[in-house]
This record gives structure tokens, C-alpha cells and sequence, in this order.
């Protein structure tokens, strides 16, 4: 068995360095994230509701499964959800609150 342990940790550090090769490390994306957060700035502004002041969210009848669920309620509550931060990240592509996750697909998964 202890023969078996170098050869798994060379394995797996092989299928690391292969991973981050082949979707091009870290430095390719933050660009491409700056130009999405342009777009969705865009995108929001197109889809918000000139009386509320809010982006309208996506039709929860668009969406499968239990994500469903959560389109629902940011269609419900959406100035609840406006007041409230997201935390996976999504700032990095224009996201200013968690009502923004679901203006679009984002929301789902």
C-alpha cells in the first residue's frame, strides 16, 4: 500500500496542472470578467421597472426544478432582496446584490 501513495499524489498532481492548462489558469479570466460585468450593467439597466427602480427577474416558469423555487421568491420579494449582498463571488461580474443573481440564469445551480 505504500507503494501505491507516491504514484496517487503524483496522479493527482498531474490532472491539477492539466486542469488549470486546459481552462487557461487564472490570468485569461479576469478580463473576461471585467467585460461581463459591463454587459450585465447593460443588461440590468434594460430590465429594470422604471416605477420600482429594481431589475425585473427572470419568469420562474423559465426555470426546471427546484431552482424554480428561488426565482419565485425574488419575483415576490425583489426589495428584500435588493438590500441583501451575495456571497459567491458574482460581484466580479457586476452583481451589486442578490436580487441581481436572479435577473438572469445565474440564480440557477
Amino acid at each position: 500500500m505504500k507503494r501505491k501513495t507516491p504514484y496517487l499524489i503524483l496522479l493527482f498532481t498531474i490532472f491539477a496542472i492539466s486542469f488549470l492548462l486546459i481552462n487557461g489558469g487564472c490570468s485569461k479570466r479576469i478580463p473576461q470578467e471585467m467585460d461581463d460585468a459591463k454587459a450585465f450593467r447593460i443588461f440590468k439597466a434594460k430590465m429594470t421597472d422604471p416605477k420600482t427602480g429594481l431589475p425585473k427577474t427572470l419568469d420562474p416558469n423559465l426555470i426546471k426544478g427546484e431552482d424554480r423555487e428561488g426565482y419565485q421568491v425574488a419575483k415576490e420579494i425583489p426589495e428584500i432582496l435588493a438590500q441583501l449582498s451575495c456571497f459567491c463571488g458574482c460581484e466580479a461580474v457586476g452583481h451589486e446584490n442578490l436580487l441581481d443573481c436572479f435577473v438572469d440564469k445565474h440564480g440557477v445551480g
